[in-house]
């Protein structure tokens, strides 16, 4: 299966459609050149829906009637009933190309979506931390690496109970995967700096796997050294 990256680039559309146009041809020589039916019915469907990533509906509507006429020739079967098998066959393969269509309209939006969110994260001037259910950071924007400060300026796969070992607990929540809550916090860069920490977490689940993400602000007092 195609990833759906190849589909969402505007760059691999005249590719798709001429890969698209060339499968359609190649069933049709194989037809010509065999008189053992294999089934084109099926094969036009993966050119439907590799030229609806970049149709339009109509076109796409359009594309599979013709498929569908192109299978009832090389059907070879009684003619009393061939606008009912055009018909179903027409919608099978439009329906397909626009089912795929609609799909990756949806994949687009929510691809373009988290671009955003990214840019953002990047951008904020908040620390932003996602740790696994191991305690493991596995995302962290610019501004968490500023304040925790890591020697070699790396964050991710570093353990979050180095740096605020009470977010730690967290993981433990395991009956409410799903959550949201803010508490205060000591915590420490890497050079053993204290500093005190506002953070909101949210629980959440990816790929059924228990995942927290944190902002952390730091709201150092002189108490929270005291503390550590």
């Amino acid at each position: 299966m195609l990833p759906f990256e190849w589909l969402s680039e505007p760059r691999y559309r005249t590719p798709l459609l001429l890969l698209s146009a060339g499968i359609i041809v190649a069933i049709v020589i194989a037809e010509l050149s065999t008189s053992r039916p294999f089934a084109p019915d099926r094969l036009c469907v993966f050119p439907v829906m590799l030229a609806a990533a970049f149709l339009p509906a109509w076109a796409t509507v359009l594309l599979g009637s013709a498929c569908a006429l192109l299978v009832e020739h090389f059907n070879n079967l009684v003619p009393s009933h061939t606008y009912i098998r055009v018909g179903i066959d027409a919608l099978a393969l439009s329906g397909s190309g626009l089912f795929t269509a609609a799909s990756l309209r949806g994949w687009r939006a929510n691809s373009e979506a988290f671009k955003r969110f990214q840019v953002l994260a990047e951008t904020s001037s908040l620390a932003m931390l996602t740790f696994d259910e191991r305690g493991a950071i596995v995302l962290a924007n610019f501004a968490a690496v500023e304040l925790l400060s890591p020697r070699d300026r790396q964050l991710i796969g570093r353990p979050i109970a180095g740096f605020l070992p009470a977010l730690h607990f967290a993981l433990c929540w395991e009956d409410a995967p799903q959550f949201r809550t803010s508490m205060e916090c000591c915590g420490h860069r890497d050079n053993g700096q204290p500093f005190l920490a506002k953070v909101w977490l949210s629980g959440f689940k990816e790929r059924s796997l228990p995942r927290v993400s944190a902002i952390v602000v730091d709201t150092s007092e002189p108490q929270c050294a005291s503390q550590i």
